[in-house]
């Protein structure tokens, strides 16, 4: 008996051997297959530039009918790409030190003061957390981008183009030839947006106004991608997961950023607020062909049981998978500029600002849904109408 429990024991372990080989080799089959797709590989290993610039415009022509837009996400042109290549690292890159982080974590904070101060205390009132957010996002990307002096700029302005922004973005997917809102149009044109000095390094005709299409062209990119993620992964990070190392990761910044190894801990909330809910959750490369960022980024046979759970510290070491599986900035020759490290820090500048301003010795958050304020546990919804009811309820 003894010999064949033995026996019996020795194919069990070989067979549960062989089912994990088989599935890691279906999980990484898995994974490929989504990579194949953000490198144009799933067409052929030789994908000219043109055509894959074709391909990935096809599925972002709505945004040109909606916003007008012309950038290397919408057109098929490699001259197009270039110069949109270009120019994205002028903006991302010149006069980028300690000194211009800090100036826009002032900004960021001064602005969610000014909320605080204009909002009322107590419960059924307080700030709107998905305006409040967009707000913020949109007034330091215009303050980076184009040296606007936030208290020179209307709040009541700000709101109104974060709210046809969003608006239309939401029709575009209903109707995909939306016709562009001359009401957001009016408003940007009011601005009066040029350059900011430090990235105008080229012709005179970059220090002229700029048109609404051309400002859209350029903020598009950064505040659409920022709003959501810096959203959640504050809310996450400072109140539903709320834990002593949360605080401390942001208690350097933003001092600690534009020094990679001072940054290192701090970045480690943008890196996890990334993996949870990246900005696009899936990448597209033809109308019918895309690949799951958000599901390679949250399955367990990858990341662990632990999936779901927002833990920065997972980034201290992670295996050869799941950095395979992580590819927020996308991959390949077309990830996004701010890949550089530029992302990472505008994300953790934005939500370490918000933890510091709106905490929990400050306030609550109140979901408006039974799960949600009843069960911190409870998954948080990503799309970007769920959370328009969310309130940060000031103590009073």
């Amino acid at each position: 008996m003894s010999l064949a429990f033995a026996a019996t024991a020795v194919s069990l372990a070989i067979l549960l051997t062989v089912l994990k080989a088989f599935e890691a080799v279906k999980v990484e089959s898995w994974l490929q297959q989504h990579r194949d797709i953000v490198e144009f590989r799933s067409a052929g290993n030789s994908v000219p530039l043109g055509t894959r610039l074709a391909r990935r415009a096809e599925a972002n022509q709505r945004l040109v009918s909606a916003f007008g837009i012309v950038n290397s996400l919408t057109s098929p042109s490699v001259q197009v790409h270039q110069d949109f290549l270009k120019t994205a690292s002028r903006v991302i890159n010149a006069g980028r030190d300690n000194a211009r982080w800090i100036s826009l974590y002032c900004t960021a904070e001064t602005l969610l003061r000014r909320d605080i101060s204009t909002s009322k205390v107590g419960k059924g009132s307080g700030i709107l957390l998905a305006d409040c957010v967009r707000r913020l996002c949109l007034t330091v990307v215009l303050t980076d981008n184009f040296d606007v002096d936030p208290a020179a700029v209307s709040a009541e302005d700000v709101r109104l183009i974060t709210r046809e922004i969003n608006q239309q973005w939401l029709r575009s997917k209903r109707d995909p030839w939306v016709t562009k809102s001359t009401m957001l149009n009016d408003c940007l044109d009011g601005l009066g947006l040029r350059w900011r000095a430090a990235t105008t390094r080229v012709t005179e005709q970059q220090t002229e106004k700029l048109a609404p299409e051309e400002i859209l062209g350029i903020i598009m990119p950064q505040y659409e991608t920022l709003w959501r993620v810096v959203l959640l992964t504050f809310v996450t990070a400072y109140h539903r997961r709320a834990r002593v190392e949360n605080v401390e990761r942001g208690r350097h910044v933003p001092a600690c950023l534009g020094d990679c190894d001072a940054e290192s801990e701090a970045v480690k909330l943008a890196k996890e607020g990334l993996r949870l809910n990246p900005s696009n959750k899936r990448i597209y490369r033809a109308t019918t062909d895309a690949a799951d960022v958000e599901a390679c980024h949250r399955d367990a046979r990858i990341w662990g049981p632990d999936a779901l759970e927002f833990r920065p510290e997972r980034f201290d070491e992670l295996s050869s998978l799941q950095e395979r599986a992580y590819y927020p900035y996308s991959l390949g020759k077309h990830r996004c500029p701010a890949i550089s490290g530029f992302g990472n820090r505008m994300i953790t500048m934005l939500v370490v600002a918000l933890g510091s301003t709106l905490s929990l010795e400050s306030g609550r958050v109140r979901y408006g849904d039974e799960r949600l304020d009843g069960d911190p546990g409870e998954p948080l919804p990503t799309n970007r109408d769920d959370m328009e009811g969310w309130v940060f309820e000031l103590r009073s």
